[in-house]
């Protein structure tokens, strides 16, 4: 084998290692979701489910090219080249899992701000990166060796990538500005505001990193397979950040009680552990901690689902935010929230 071996084969076999353990963490995250928010719109239960299906058959397909890769052709440099599925699984399933969840984006920041332009342009640059990442996968599939890609599909796959981290910036930043401008500045909904937006600004900027890495190494280094390594795992990018806006809804109550574990109205998660002197920081929420008679640790994740202290709902479920009962009601930015969005 040459000493260029290893720089062909190893950004593949990156990407699909990262393929796998964001697939992984996307199941948790599916998992975590359906059990916690049965009563959320048939829509947004749909879209999960058909953006975790698409992640599945992607999944399948990317493990079968690594297996003719890595196992049944293994050693056979000049096989590398081979485009295999990737056409179908890379760009065009990334362009429809990111246009999915752009439009739902796009949605969210329309019922939010009221404006239509703003959701309207949102769809547009996500079915114009969706559209060049389907033609991508065209060029590709005609191709048929991935050192050819950039001769034959630069134009489809600039636009394609730099159309979605376009679409990805725009809104993280509208989502920032829309949430800052309702935030009332009363403990309960500014906090929640604040780790709302962080969430939005961290996923989507992580997502347009991403998609412009893969552009710029697909740009300045057209022979290499460095881009691949990026790509293969850009629709598990995607995926998971709506599944953590998602879950990020998860509501944790502390309470102690001298009796018995008790969990209140709503979806609810239990983890019974051993009781010990510390609470526990490795989990992805906070938890309640309650000690039984027993002398058993409850740690409770509680979906708070009551209608009176969650002013904020957004079209799909995706925000709840209890605030103070006496400034509920006096509250014109969170009020404004809750009449436009849950009547979605």
């Amino acid at each position: 084998m040459s000493g260029g071996y290893a720089a062909t084969s190893g950004p593949l076999l990156l990407g699909y290692l990262f393929n796998w353990g964001l697939f992984g963490v996307l199941s948790v995250q599916v998992y975590l979701y359906y059990l916690a928010f049965p009563g959320d719109r048939r829509v947004t239960r749909w879209l999960v489910a058909g953006i975790y299906t698409l992640e599945l058959t992607q999944t399948v397909l990317l493990t079968r090219d690594a297996f003719n890769t890595f196992a049944i052709h293994f050693g056979e440099e000049s096989y590398f080249d081979k485009i295999q599925l990737i056409p179908l699984s890379v760009p065009i399933f990334s362009g429809l899992v990111s246009c999915a969840v752009q439009m739902h984006y796009g949605y969210l920041l329309r019922m939010l701000s009221g404006s239509r332009l703003l959701g309207v342009t949102v769809a547009i640059l996500a079915i114009v990166q969706c559209s060049a990442a389907l033609v991508q996968g065209i060029q590709a599939f005609i191709t048929n060796d991935i050192s050819e890609l950039p001769s034959t599909a630069f134009s489809s796959e600039t636009v394609w990538l730099s159309g979605s981290a376009t679409c990805d910036l725009l809104i993280a930043s509208a989502m920032t500005f829309i949430l800052l401008k309702k935030d009332t500045r009363l403990p309960a909904t500014h906090a929640l505001i604040t780790k709302l937006i962080r969430v939005i600004v961290e996923t989507g900027s992580l997502t347009a990193i991403s998609a412009t890495i893969q552009m710029v190494l697909f740009i300045s280094l057209p022979s290499k397979t460095y881009f691949c390594c990026v790509g293969i795992a850009l629709a598990k990018l995607y995926s998971n950040s709506l599944l953590a806006v998602l879950n990020s809804r998860i509501h944790i109550e502390d309470r102690q009680s001298g009796s018995s574990a008790q969990v209140v109205a709503g979806s609810s998660i239990a983890f019974y552990v051993q009781d010990t002197n510390s609470r526990p920081t490795a989990l992805p929420y906070s938890s309640a901690f309650q000690k039984t008679e027993n002398n058993v640790a409850s740690y409770v994740v509680n979906v708070n689902a009551r209608r009176r202290k969650e002013v904020w709902d957004v079209a799909d479920g995706m925000v709840s935010m209890p605030m103070d009962d006496a400034k509920s009601e006096s509250s014109t930015a969170t009020k404004d929230l809750d009449s436009v969005l849950t009547k979605a």
